[in-house]
């Protein structure tokens, strides 16, 4: 114990001896101005610093340079501190320092140990030097190893991150997200560059996932980071390319340029990343950034405009258009500012065409609208790909789809990277029933923006829809990890249970989508069809007191009737409603369909033919039913109008052998096969396509009533099939029931 307390009083009587020497020392220190010159040399080095790298990066200078002049200002820095304590450094020379006292005592001149510290301090600096250069050297070395592998891959891909907001406020979330949309567009347009769409990156980002594991997710190469501030009207911008295999930084740089400036500057960037990632060297001025403003105010208009637009919401859409004419009014050559009105008035058109359907303005207004700004975009512009794009948009709106998937070619030829032109060429391909270069559009599109929920949706509903059911369901079980709180995910797998013919699954899969948006009109009603389908019709009616199903019941009031097979309730309800819509050809439709089957053959006849003339060609052959060609067909052939029947079943069988030779496998096809076989006597084939649709999941329980299958009723065969969809449809009802009493 004494022992302790011994060593206990003697670091306390040394604590008190240190004091004084270090007050000493510090005072000493700022006699002789050592922190001075240390202030004074680190401001030169870095004004060097700042002066090579801008050096660097205008003449293409090796980047060792920089590198090399770093770490001899870093390792003279003991020097300069060495040679501080013992002279005094001015600009008027380097005299010895006086000491303490020095008339009395004046300081001796250098000795052996003074010149044997400072050689030491010299060797030691030389020696970490060297060491540090060389580590340093190894990394330029690996990032040049990392950016020639990329240049003899041929394309190099790319993500641009949403950059981070380095504002005190965090205010300038719109400018960090815009500068990487628009590097995002700028990179598009280069040759051998694929560019992951903004939409993708911006959703990993917000994930909490780092630059390097969003790269894996997108399955690119390289990823362009980096953080953007605004004071005023300056902009700093700090950007790096990071190679995603071995997580190394190719290139980096820092800039302090005017908001006016921002089109060089993206341009200066884009060249840099090229000339990075590819063989070749992209001259100052060569890479340029189109439809750009030198207006500040409208600039940042532009960029808070496409905040808005990112929403999605009608609310957001109407701000994002007041924000584009306000950018537009302030530079009326700004060229990017018009697509971005268009584009936002063309998806707030009645009906929608794009991923919601904002539905404000009527639909040959915003068609108009939008054309007037496009074509001042392209006026000013006429490379602009999202203008072509956004042209091809609304050519689709205006119904000339031919017209618009040469818009949407323009637009990719311009920017291959331009993932929405990939998605609306789909949809327009889609509508034209070019099935397998729609799904083609979409691989592209969702190889691009393999986050955006649309493309995988369509992606999956497209694949399931050619049959390749694992596939989609993979899609959308991936679906469901990144979406959560999504209805998709479910809807697609529903689908796929639906083209399988498992009603029992359609079912499961929409009661969850319901329960994560359960005010969604859409999924009720389709749970409401399916489950009359399955003849559920007491749960149906226990969910009448739900407002939304109430609604639902009374709009298919006449569907709740067939279901309970309560004909005589289900033509009154029908005849008044025929009577209330007298001119209306869909509803006579209706009301013969069910006489085909349930009531009067002469009526449902007369119906089906009458009329029809009231019909579009364009709407008489819809496939994949080919519905209501198909049903007239039967009706003028049982009418005895040979001529008008056989041309109608011509005009279905060229479209059903036209579809079932593409990609996509509807059982609706088969069905449909089926159908105009028997039509055409041809009772086997007819019984053979009914086989194939039963297989490939057609359920409908009313396929025994269908007057056009007549001809195959006394077809062993076909009583077989029959039995068969019976049985299944009531083994599945069991199956169902359990859902909702479990």
């Amino acid at each position: 114990m004494c022992k302790y307390l011994l060593l206990t009083r003697l670091y306390i009587f040394d604590a008190s001896k240190v004091y004084p020497i270090l007050k000493t020392f510090l005072s000493e220190l700022k006699r002789r101005a050592v922190v001075k010159s240390i202030l004074v040399y680190l401001g030169l080095s870095w004004l060097l610093l700042q002066i090579i790298s801008v050096l660097t990066s205008t003449l293409a200078l090796n980047p060792l340079l920089g590198s090399a002049l770093f770490v001899l200002l870093l390792c003279s820095l003991p020097l300069v501190i060495y040679l501080a304590w013992y002279c005094d450094i001015s600009f008027g020379g380097i005299t010895r320092t006086a000491s303490v006292n020095e008339q009395d005592k004046p300081a001796a001149a250098p000795g052996s140990r003074q010149w044997a510290g400072l050689v030491l301090v010299m060797l030691v600096s030389s020696y970490v030097g060297v060491e540090y250069y060389g580590v340093l050297a190894q990394q330029q070395l690996t990032k040049q190893q990392a950016a020639t592998a990329a240049s003899q891959a041929g394309t190099s891909t790319i993500a641009v991150l949403p950059f981070s907001d380095d504002s005190a406020a965090q205010d300038q979330a719109y400018l960090a997200l815009g500068l990487a949309e628009e590097m995002t567009s700028l990179l598009g347009s280069a040759a051998n560059f694929k560019v992951s769409a903004s939409r993708s990156s911006q959703f990993l980002s917000e994930q909490g996932l780092t630059a390097q594991q969003i790269g894996q997710r997108l399955q690119v190469d390289t990823v362009l980071t980096g953080s953007v501030k605004a004071i005023g009207q300056r902009l700093n911008v700090r950007v790096q390319l990071l190679d995603v295999n071995s997580g190394n930084t190719l290139w980096s740089n820092t800039y302090a340029r005017d908001l006016a400036a921002v089109a060089e500057l993206e341009q200066e960037i884009g060249r840099s990343v090229v000339n990075t990632l590819q063989d070749k060297y992209a001259e100052a001025g060569s890479f340029n950034n189109l439809a750009s403003t030198r207006n500040a105010d409208a600039y940042v208009l532009y960029l808070k405009g496409r905040e808005q637009y990112r929403k999605q919401t009608t609310e957001a859409m109407q701000q994002a258009r007041q924000l584009f004419e306000q950018a537009v009014a302030l530079d009326p050559e700004y060229a990017r500012g018009y697509v971005g009105l268009a584009d936002t008035l063309i998806l707030m058109a009645e009906g929608g065409s794009g991923e919601a359907g904002f539905g404000v303005i009527k639909t040959d207004i915003a068609a108009s609208l939008a054309q007037q700004n496009i074509d001042k975009a392209l006026a000013r512009q006429p490379g602009l790909a999202e203008a072509h794009a956004v042209l091809g948009l609304i050519s689709a709106i205006q119904g000339d789809l031919t017209k618009a998937i040469a818009d949407y070619d323009r637009a990719i030829e311009l920017n291959p990277s331009l993932a929405i032109a990939y998605m609306w060429k789909f949809l327009a391909l889609n509508s034209l029933q070019r099935f397998d270069e729609s799904l083609q559009a979409l691989e592209q599109a969702e190889q691009l923006d393999p986050l955006f929920q649309t493309n995988t949706y369509n992606l999956g509903w497209a694949l399931s829809r050619a049959g390749r059911f694992d596939e989609a369901a993979a899609i959308f079980k991936q679906m469901q990890l990144d979406f959560p709180q999504s209805p998709f995910p479910y809807q697609g797998l529903a689908d796929i249970y639906f083209s399988q013919g498992n009603l029992v699954g359609v079912i499961a899969e929409i009661q969850k989508a319901v329960t994560v948006s359960p005010e969604n009109q859409t999924l009720v009603s389709r749970l409401f069809f399916a489950m009359l389908e399955l003849g559920l019709l007491d749960e149906v009616k226990n969910k009448a007191s739900d407002p939304t199903w109430q609604q639902l019941i009374e709009t298919h009031h006449e569907n709740m009737l067939l279901s309970d097979r309560n004909f005589t309730a289900l033509f009154e309800s029908m005849e008044f409603k025929l009577a209330s819509n007298p001119d209306d050809y869909w509803i006579a439709f209706e009301v013969a369909w069910y006489h085909s089957m349930f009531g009067s053959k002469q009526k449902a006849l007369n119906l089906l033919t009458e009329k029809s003339n009231l019909i579009e060609p364009a709407d008489m052959f819809g496939m994949p039913y080919c519905s209501p060609a198909i049903e007239v067909a039967w009706a003028e052939r049982q009418l005895g109008n040979e001529a008008k029947a056989a041309d109608f079943i011509t005009q279905c069988k060229t479209l059903m052998i036209e579809q079932l030779q593409s990609s996509i496998t509807y059982s609706e096809l088969h069905y449909l096969a089926a159908r105009v076989y028997a039509l055409e006597g041809q009772s086997a084939k007819a019984i053979n396509a009914l086989s194939e649709a039963i297989e490939r999941g057609w359920r409908e329980w009313w396929t025994k009533y269908d007057p056009l299958l007549a001809s195959l009723a006394g077809e062993p065969e076909f009583q077989q099939l029959i039995q068969f969809l019976d049985d299944d449809l009531a083994r599945q009802k069991a199956e169902a029931l359990k859902l909702f009493t479990e």
